[in-house]
């Protein structure tokens, strides 16, 4: 069966021949540059990537993560094509300087390439285990389904790999922490340091310092990555070792976007955790279309360099 470049007109996936067989495709070269595009390219392509979500229930999409099979589904095959094209561009890509080389994989994964380390921050994709022998270290920021899988956590602590975490039981990990109330502090792993802290996912009970923020230095270069960040966590955001270069920034979890913009004052920002499959239909729980537009209208009078990552785009 063909596939036209229209059946994949979704973010990263889509940047290839106008036509190709699917197993054809895993073949074909690909630029691995960072995609930057104009206002209104992404607008569109939002408003077209809302289009193809949409079709898929959390049903299919679970039935996908166990068999892989996509159903005929444009937004599962993107998914799936973006997974093989982060994997080639991951080998492909020599990284020189401070600046690393920064995948998006799925919609809240991602893949970081320096010099001397290759990490993944909430890694959650039914292919994710392919990566576990190619990672140095893994970071999850918390309990949730849709930010970590099993396979994955088992994969990388079968080959003695870190995994940082608030609440798995990783042995390497675990070496690193010491006495450190769930891993806070700071660790480095060859030319990466990594700062933790704890923030809320919302201002429930249970939300209560549930997530872990990640501040990552490579060298002169800042990454900030804060996970789930919800309702209340604004004055937990905090810098320490400087503005971050990039803030990866989940907006959906009841956040003061705003607020928490002016208060981080990241250079760029790039938006994650969008389209959650796993979330029901036509629900802010989804991360949709108008939460999106909402949020991208809120930031970027602060940080006029605000963006969204969709699923195979090399960020950085």
């Amino acid at each position: 069966m063909k596939t036209t470049r229209r059946d994949f007109l979704l973010g990263g996936a889509a940047v290839v021949a106008t036509s190709a067989t699917l197993q054809s495709y895993a073949n074909l070269p690909v630029a691995s540059v960072p995609v930057r595009r104009s206002e209104e390219q992404q607008s569109a392509l939002i408003t077209k990537w809302d289009e193809e979500t949409e079709e898929v229930s959390p049903t299919v999409y679970g039935a996908y993560m166990c068999d892989g099979n996509t159903r005929g589904y444009k937004a599962l095959k993107a998914n799936e094509l973006a997974f093989e094209k982060v994997m080639r561009e991951v080998a492909a890509t020599p990284v020189t300087g401070d600046v690393p080389a920064i995948w998006s994989v799925y919609n809240m994964g991602y893949i970081v390439k320096t010099r001397e380390s290759l990490f993944s921050i909430d890694l959650n994709h039914r292919r994710g285990t392919e990566f576990a022998p190619l990672l140095d270290f893994a970071l999850i920021t918390h309990n949730h389904g849709d930010h970590w899988r099993k396979d994955f956590y088992n994969a990388m602590t079968a080959r003695g790999k870190v995994v940082m975490s608030n609440f798995l039981d990783n042995p390497r990990f675990n070496e690193m922490k010491g006495n450190s109330v769930k891993g806070v502090g700071t660790y480095r792993i060859k030319d990466v340091e990594v700062r933790t802290s704890l923030i809320d996912h919302n201002d429930e009970p249970w939300g209560i310092n549930f997530t872990m923020a990640f501040e990552i230095r490579i060298g002169n270069w800042l990454l900030y990555h804060t996970g789930d960040s919800g309702r209340g966590t604004e004055p937990k955001l905090v810098t320490p070792w400087g503005r971050p270069d990039l803030w990866l920034f989940f907006p959906g979890c009841g956040i003061d976007t705003a607020r928490a913009v002016k208060k981080v004052n990241a250079k760029r920002i790039v938006f994650g955790h969008l389209w959650e499959l796993g979330h029901r239909q036509r629900h802010h729980g989804r991360l949709d279309e108008p939460l999106i537009r909402s949020a991208l209208a809120a930031a970027r009078p602060i940080v006029h360099d605000t963006s969204l990552a969709f699923w195979g785009d090399r960020i950085v």
